[in-house]
């Protein structure tokens, strides 16, 4: 778990100010065929005026981080690099992406953003945890996003892929995601368009979904997103969620389906979001047990985000929260609860298994200890 424990809440800003001097680093993901690589020489090859660096990656299967390698006269493991008349770097990676990563950042005059493509079947969790460390560790370096670039065509037959696995690579991309970026929206009708962003938003109600032909998009939309700080407005779609507007319903695909039941018949719906509310304070320690047990004990690797706001005993700010798989953090936002406003915690899942009126429950009874 990564535990950000402040003394005084009125250190926010500097901690929203320090990551503004680092260097932003995307996570760009998607299934296989989606457009990844044709976003990548987009990037690498368009006049837009910005210094890129983009890290073209296999990860290996057991943790994320080992690579496919390049290999030089001596059998050596090198680092190839590339500096393009745009003003980008591209390079490949060596031994491994942390290692890369500390050859990158000491070019750091050279580039202002940093993008990591990973392989198609990459699950984006454990990466994503390369890059989101505490403030304390003083990295040069801070997770901006996660992008998902999801193929309009074809994503539905990975959705709804029978050999695979109940939540395969395709669901957990997109889970993961801050933005989706749909793209060969061109090589579909109107109709299919609209069913493709239905399910989208089955699995990720919030995520923004961007349209793009060719994997073109406006680089800053996609760009210093600062999905990872402690600003509430950043994650103020998911506090906006209504619980009675979750994505889908809370049993299990093999139970029997009520009439009032919203949830599509026809495909099985594995990974959905929901949300829980409770009014009242609750103590820092106590909610951080509570989070930790549930991420490592009862649901093991079945959460992928989390996002809410929560009201701490004793603090006048609202804590941003903040989850990817079993790694959170609750931080101060810099916002302060208003006199006249009921002190509330609100907290967005979005995973599988997840039991809305358990966790609601729970949330309540840590509100009424305090």
């Amino acid at each position: 778990m990564t535990e950000s424990i402040k003394e005084e809440t009125n250190n926010s800003s500097t901690t929203v100010s320090s990551a503004s001097k680092k260097v932003p680093v995307s996570l760009i993901t998607g299934f296989l065929g989606a457009g990844k690589t044709t976003l990548l020489n987009y990037v690498l090859t368009e006049n837009h005026g910005k210094r890129i660096a983009v890290i073209q990656n296999e990860f290996g299967e057991a943790v994320g981080v080992e690579t496919a390698m390049v290999t030089g006269k001596d059998g050596e493991k090198v680092q190839e690099w590339l500096e393009l008349p745009n003003g980008c770097i591209c390079c490949s990676v060596r031994d491994s992406l942390v290692a890369t990563l500390d050859n990158l950042i000491q070019r750091k005059n050279n580039f202002d953003y940093i993008l990591v493509e990973s392989t198609g079947m990459a699950d984006p969790g454990p990466v994503a945890s390369i890059f989101w460390v505490d403030d304390e560790l003083e990295s040069n370096i801070f997770l901006d996003a996660i992008l998902t670039v999801v193929d309009a065509k074809h994503v539905l037959l990975h959705l709804d892929d029978k050999d695979a696995t109940s939540v395969n690579e395709a669901h957990r991309q997109i889970a993961f995601a801050d933005i989706i970026l749909l793209n060969k929206t061109d090589l579909v009708s109107p109709d299919e368009l609209n069913n493709v962003r239905n399910r989208i938003k089955e699995i990720n109600k919030v995520a923004p979904i961007i349209l793009t032909e060719k994997s073109r998009v406006d680089l800053d939309k996609i760009l210093n997103i600062k999905a990872f700080n402690p600003d509430l407005t950043l994650i103020q779609p998911y506090l906006d969620i209504k619980n009675e507007e979750d994505s889908t319903c809370s049993h299990s695909s093999s139970e029997p389906h009520s009439h009032n039941c919203d949830r599509p018949k026809t495909h099985q719906q594995d990974v959905q979001t929901i949300s829980i509310y409770a009014e009242g304070e609750i103590d820092y320690h106590e909610f951080n047990r509570w989070m930790g047990n549930y991420l490592w004990e009862e649901n093991p690797k079945n959460v992928f985000r989390i996002k809410g706001v929560v009201s701490v005993k004793d603090e006048k700010d609202k804590f941003a929260l903040q989850g990817v798989h079993e790694l959170f953090t609750a931080d101060p936002s810099g916002i302060p609860w208003e006199d006249n406003e009921t002190k509330h915690s609100k907290i967005v899942f979005i995973g599988k298994q997840l039991n809305k009126e358990k966790l609601t429950s729970e949330l309540q009874q840590l509100c009424k200890k305090n």
